[in-house]
């Protein structure tokens, strides 16, 4: 047991190091969270606080959100006695008390009731909480509460009481209280009463009425109290902040993709309604990989594009304002987009973080804190490759073996707090070459400023082909094509394609372009950007689908059957063998890539990690030479992993003297 401890702690310190640098380390404090945010958007919750409503396509709430004003004079608390039905929400509260002596019998209850017509979806719950105190031969005290509700848009209601006797011999008290809600919108009511009462207020009714007595005889003094005060979500908690969601669904049009690019849009405003800016947002996926992180601007806005693949279902969305954060968690179930407006129902806090390059981003996720230039650094996969391949007999119809011109690559990102992009990296290795035909790979970007470009080419044992260079390129160049391999032919010496070949990974190019200015998004487009395969035998370009059309508005890069001649595939891909066509039964090794097709996409979405018959594909490793070469990188990290190794070593000497101290 000790060893498995040791070991878990080992490897959580390496783990968390080694994703400090990927901006990860934060969000680990979040995990425990629970998810206890309510509201009316399916698909959506949070942590504890925070609640969810449908928007205008203004910012603005369909229905009002819940008033968070604390009636009672004092902070915001969570009720000991409540009823709340989250959503943009009414409040209702209720105080009763009554005081005795000897021989007396008093009664006091509590019912409210309110109703209201409009908005969506919550329900309501109850507690209750007594204490008595005195000195007596016998002092006995009930409490019981009840509520029953229905859904509606966000209320809550919440009866406090109060009650105290004093008296002799034994005592005795009951307090009942039982309230009902039926609410959907906003409004707020509050009632008191003394004995036997009744109110009401605002556009719902409430109302109070005895039924509470107490026989006491002796002396003794004892008290009965019921308090509470504040409004919040369905489990009690004070409302934090109302997210009001106004993403777009449906489903995207279907070209073979296996990633996504939704539009990140968020705005964030304190309890007045005004902007506030510099709040930091991080948003990661379940695997906590980061996919963005940004700072709030001058208007409160926070804009990026989350490229993620199609297979993960779920984001998580930091917000952190002065070292206080809150999550959302997100189904990507029919999200083309993420629009919000994130209301604050609580005042912001005004602690200073921790930034020391000014960039408003905390040097706890500031990936370079004395860089003020950037801040965020993106993967395009978090872990391993992407590999793309290419069919070169374009404009016919290829035969689909997807083997003609195959690479594997990675992308890396740097953005600055405002979340624009200031360099991009990739290192790309050529893997095979199934066709006769001779190929170039280049990247087109089509953004306005220049670049400055460090390139290096190796052999895939290291040796160096071209030695690091440095040149300056024009918005123009950029937008014509940036070449990263030359001719095919001479980037690899096997073919990687035919039953029996041996592997013998290529050539590998190293690319970082380093913009003369920050760039957005828009101007940018998302990974993999435009990665195509040039065929220097027809001078003819191929390009991933979705980027051109025709002059009828089909896809350029669609063949008659809607096939494409380039394909993303995440991981170091085993792709088919030559002349064996991914689509006909008898020759896949991926039975579920047609019913991925036929499903549009929605269904089988990791069917290329499911090879159905391996004798179909070129058995390409893991553990490819391009994966080698990417770990080697992170050398420059090497310190993380030897502080573990010290860690580790101190963890076993004490688990060791430990031992010989019990021994002896």
């Amino acid at each position: 047991m000790k060893k498995f401890l040791a070991l878990a702690m080992i490897a959580g310190f390496v783990y968390n190091c080694g994703h400090k640098k990927n901006g990860l380390l934060l969000p680990f404090f979040f995990l425990g969270s629970q998810h206890t945010a309510t509201g009316g958007v399916p698909g959506n919750s949070g942590s504890p606080g925070v609640i969810f409503v449908p928007g205008d396509g203004s910012g603005n709430p369909v229905t009002p959100p819940a008033d968070n004003t604390d009636n009672s004079g004092g902070s915001t608390t969570t009720p000991s006695d409540s009823n709340s039905n989250s959503g943009s929400g009414s409040s209702n509260s209720g105080s009763s008390g009554s005081s005795g002596s000897s021989d007396q019998t008093s009664s006091n209850s509590n019912t409210s009731d309110s109703s209201n017509t409009s908005g969506s979806s919550s329900g309501n719950s109850g507690s209750s909480n007594d204490s008595n105190s005195g000195s007596s031969s016998s002092d006995t005290a009930s409490n019981s509460g009840s509520s029953s509700g229905s859904s509606g848009s966000g209320s809550s209601d919440s009866n406090s009481n109060s009650g105290s006797s004093s008296d002799s011999g034994n005592n005795t008290a009951s307090n009942g209280n039982s309230s009902s809600n039926d609410s959907s919108s906003g409004s707020s009511n509050s009632s008191s009463s003394s004995g036997d009462s009744a109110a009401s207020n605002g556009s719902s009714n409430g109302g109070n009425s005895g039924s509470s007595e107490s026989s006491n005889t002796g002396s003794n003094s004892g008290s009965d109290s019921n308090t509470g005060s504040g409004s919040g979500d369905s489990s009690g908690t004070p409302t934090v902040a109302v997210v009001v969601v106004e993403d777009p669904k449906g489903e995207p049009t279907f070209n073979y993709n296996t990633t996504i690019n939704i539009p990140l849009n968020l705005t964030v405003l304190d309890k007045k309604s005004n902007v506030v800016s510099g709040a930091t947002v991080l948003v990661y996926d379940e695997n906590n990989n980061i996919l963005f992180q940004g700072v709030s601007d001058s208007s409160g806005k926070v804009t990026g594009t989350l490229t993620v693949p199609t297979s993960v279902g779920n984001i998580t969305i930091d917000i952190s304002i002065g070292g206080e954060s809150i999550s959302q968690y997100i189904s990507l179930e029919s999200v083309l987009g993420i629009n919000r407006t994130i209301r604050y129902e609580v005042n912001l806090p005004s602690t200073q973080i921790v930034d020391t390059d000014g960039d408003g981003v905390p040097d706890d996720t500031d990936i370079y804190p004395n860089d003020a230039t950037r801040s965020t650094e993106v993967s395009y996969p978090a872990e391993g490759v992407f590999t793309v391949a290419y069919e070169d007999l374009y404009p016919s119809a290829g035969d689909a073996d997807l083997n003609d011109y195959v690479i594997q690559f990675k992308n890396k990102e740097d953005l600055n707090s405002s979340g624009k992009i200031v360099r991009l990296k990739g290192t790309y290795q050529h893997v095979a070459k199934g066709a006769g035909y001779r190929h170039q790979l280049y990247i087109k970007l089509p953004v306005d400023v220049g670049a400055s470009i460090t390139y290096k080419l190796t052999q895939a044992d290291g040796k160096v082909e071209v030695a690091t260079n440095t040149v300056s390129v024009t918005a123009a160049n950029l937008k014509s094509g940036y070449q990263i391999f030359d001719d095919s032919n001479k980037t690899i010496r096997g073919q990687n394609a035919h039953p029996g070949d041996v592997f013998k990974p290529g050539f590998i190019a190293t690319v970082e372009i380093v913009f003369n200015a920050p760039v957005e998004r828009a101007k940018l487009g998302s990974f993999p950007y435009d990665l195509y395969a040039y065929v220097i035998n027809t001078k003819q370009e191929i390009h991933f689908p979705g980027l051109y059309k025709n002059n009828n508005g089909t896809d350029k890069y669609l063949d008659s059957t809607g096939f494409p001649w380039a394909i993303l595939v995440p991981g170091a891909w085993k792709y088919p063998y030559e002349k064996y066509d991914i689509r006909k039964d008898s020759e896949t090794g991926y039975s579920e890539f047609n019913l991925w097709v036929a499903s549009g996409g929605k269904e089988y979405k990791t069917w290329y990690y499911d090879v159905t018959n391996e004798s179909k594909v070129f058995p390409v490793p893991s553990d490819s030479s391009l994966l080698g070469y990417l770990f080697l990188s992170v050398k420059k990290f090497a310190i993380f992993y030897a502080m573990g190794l010290v860690i580790a070593g101190g963890i076993a000497v004490y688990f060791l003297r430990k031992k010989q101290g019990l021994a002896a």
